[in-house]
């Protein structure tokens, strides 16, 4: 994957910017402005990866002073390096260094730029993956970047004594054995569509995984092109040497043979010059060239999902980059087409994407958002993980002082609200569950898998309770207004905290939204109208799921997790989690300790394995998730 880019002097880009990419996931989004320079990051590695055309910044003459180094991290167990596996291990361990280089006299923002690189670097990437930037100029030249420095080369190359022409050569071999490796597939924003789903289309072929001129070689051999060939010649030769006097020959002194590959070029192009993309409509073909431009956008995608997710031997080292999927699209059409990414990012190596439309943004479990900003030509990247972004950006702006743009939070809210609502009011409507966190959704989506595959049900974590409350209180004022033309339905689920937030929901419209507090009373679990009673005690998730099978699985957690030392290893009943446990005050304080770990990333993780070992033995199943699934399947 791309973890960050360095750019100098490329389109928008002036001078050298570190441009951070990804957090470590492999489902990364660019947002800000129109032209601040979303789309000229993906332009910049179409160019290091493909050659495509170089676009210089408007004030620099020379194609040397423009380049791109993107920092690309490579599982060593999935990349074979062959005979560059030293360079890159030495590569790798020169940025991941914490030396200082001092007086970098041959670039004096050295020391800038390599912190901004290696503050940006996850860490789960730097024990198993070779970290490695590689710089290309505007002459297509593979150089050292903001590494043009004496140590970079002391400390990487065999022998520091080689002349630099040798060691560009090494870093060139670097570079052409990682190209070999990636398969970068760039889709603009501006793209014809009709050429991008053309079979003679290169990058058509790169999604396919397979080379259409392999298939025509297995039928038309190198060597059955070769016996032709030769049978030509000879009925060549023998024509001319019954004319008196004239003879066909080449015009040149070069007798050429038939080339095998132009005659697969020939083949491929017949045959499919005569077949194109149609759109199944109401009983009709419509062709590609018919639609509106948001049709074709949602044919792109659709076609680089299904080929990505259902076509493709391997997707590894496969690298799809998107700009702005919900073009021209209506708003209860977007979260389908960044739902449809996301499906291609779990099985490729990363997916890149621009957008204007942020509704997706509360819908991720894993991911980041790059929000990019200028001010008097001086550029911010800030980079956010999208399961908690709320709290990520609140938490930088503090730390800025008020810099970065809260409207993100905002439009992406509103964004979201519009999108639930045109989607609830369609022929072919959505159904909506939304919780408050991330493992919220891994429970729920287990056990409503079935409502997910037939009611076309999407589960969307929104962060807490007072952004359920907002987005109930938009949702219901619109619901009211079109009751009629409301098809779909909306579930909303909070937990019942220490500080409840308690607000009125109408009941006459229970049927298209409703909204409930899960909350535990005895052995029971209920789920009940915000304002209802029981009001206590504090009820998590984690605290109404199958007894049995949570106290089965948190056991697991306990070699590794002192906080859990309390627990034995009795078998509980299969009432509610903590009814089953029955804990003390204190032993319930160290259970919220585990679950808070890693700023709550204990409990995706808890979640994971509960969600495993559900799926792998008989459980009864909580009966508040059965009165939900009711709710779905009235």
């Amino acid at each position: 994957m791309i973890i960050g880019l360095i750019i100098r002097n490329f389109k928008v880009y002036k001078k050298i910017n570190y441009i951070p990419l990804s957090k470590g996931s492999n489902f990364n989004g660019l947002i800000g402005m129109n032209g601040i320079g979303k789309s000229s990051v993906l332009e910049a590695l179409d160019c290091f990866f493909n050659q495509k055309p170089w676009i210089l910044n408007i004030e620099t003459k020379n194609l040397d002073e423009s380049w791109v180094m993107p920092v690309i991290a490579l599982k060593k167990s999935d990349f074979d390096l062959e005979d560059q596996k030293e360079l890159a291990e030495k590569v790798t361990s020169y940025v991941l260094s914490d030396d200082e280089v001092k007086n970098a006299v041959e670039n004096k923002n050295y020391a800038e730029h390599i912190k901004s690189l290696r503050d940006n670097i996850p860490s789960h990437l730097k024990e198993d993956y070779y970290i490695l930037p590689i710089c290309l100029d505007g002459n297509y030249n593979v150089s050292f970047g903001i590494f043009n420095i004496q140590h970079f080369k002391q400390s990487v190359f065999l022998d520091a004594q080689e002349d630099e022409e040798r060691q560009r050569f090494q870093y060139k071999q670097l570079y052409d054995r990682i190209v070999s490796l990636l398969t970068y597939v760039y889709v603009p924003k501006d793209i014809e569509a009709e050429r991008f789903v053309s079979f003679e289309n290169r990058d058509l072929q790169h999604l396919i995984g397979k080379e259409l001129t392999d298939i025509v070689s297995k039928s038309l051999s190198k060597e059955a092109i070769g016996r032709i060939s030769s049978e030509l010649k000879s009925f060549v030769d023998n024509l001319s040497s019954s004319l008196d006097g004239y003879k066909f020959k080449a015009r040149s002194s070069y007798q050429p043979n038939l080339k095998p590959y132009k005659i697969y070029d020939l083949i491929i192009e017949e045959f499919f010059s005569l077949r194109a993309l149609f759109k199944e409509m109401n009983a009709k073909d419509i062709p590609l060239v018919q639609l509106s431009s948001g049709e074709k956008q949602q044919a792109i995608i659709q076609l680089i999902t299904r080929l990505v997710t259902k076509y493709r031997d391997s997707n590894k080292g496969l690298i799809v980059a998107v700009d702005e999927p919900e073009s021209s699209l209506h708003v209860s059409l977007c979260y389908e087409q960044f739902e449809k990414l996301y499906e291609v990012s779990q099985c490729c190596s990363q997916i890149l994407y621009t957008s204007h439309w942020y509704g997706f943004i509360p819908t991720l479990t894993s991911g980041s958002i790059l929000n990019i900003s200028c001010v008097s030509g001086t550029y911010d990247f800030n980079i956010f993980n999208a399961d908690n972004y709320r709290e990520e950006i609140k938490f930088a702006d503090r730390e800025q002082k008020g810099k970065l743009p809260i409207d993100v939070m905002v439009k992406s809210s509103n964004d979201l609200v519009q999108s639930i609502l045109s989607s609830i009011i369609r022929d072919d409507c959505y159904n909506w569950l939304l919780c408050e966190g991330s493992s919220d959704k891994i429970y729920l989506s287990a056990y409503l898998k079935e409502e997910i595959a037939h009611k076309r049900l999407r589960i969307i974590p929104v962060c807490k309770a007072s952004e359920i409350k907002k987005m109930y209180e938009h949702l219901s004022i619109a619901i009211e207004e079109l009751k009629d033309s409301v098809k779909g339905k909306v579930y909303m689920l909070t937990d019942t905290d220490a500080q409840l937030l308690e607000y009125e929901t109408k009941e006459g419209l229970e049927k298209r939204i409703i909204c409930r507090r899960i909350v535990n009373e005895g052995d029971i679990t209920r789920l009940v109208k915000i304002t209802a009673n029981p009001k206590s005690p504090k009820t998590d998730i984690e605290d109404a799921l199958n007894g049995r099978l949570f106290h089965q699985v948190l056991v697991t957690f306990k070699p590794t997790n002192e906080e859990l030392s309390f627990l034995d290893e009795q078998e509980r009943e299969e009432t509610s989690s903590y009814s089953a446990l029955d804990l003390r005050p204190r032993e319930y304080e160290k259970m919220d300790q585990f679950f808070s770990k890693e700023k709550g990333k204990n409990k995706v993780l808890f979640a994971n394995e509960y969600v495993k070992k559900m799926q792998a033995g008989k459980y009864k199943i909580p009966e508040w998730i059965d009165e939900i699934k009711r709710f779905f399947n009235a």
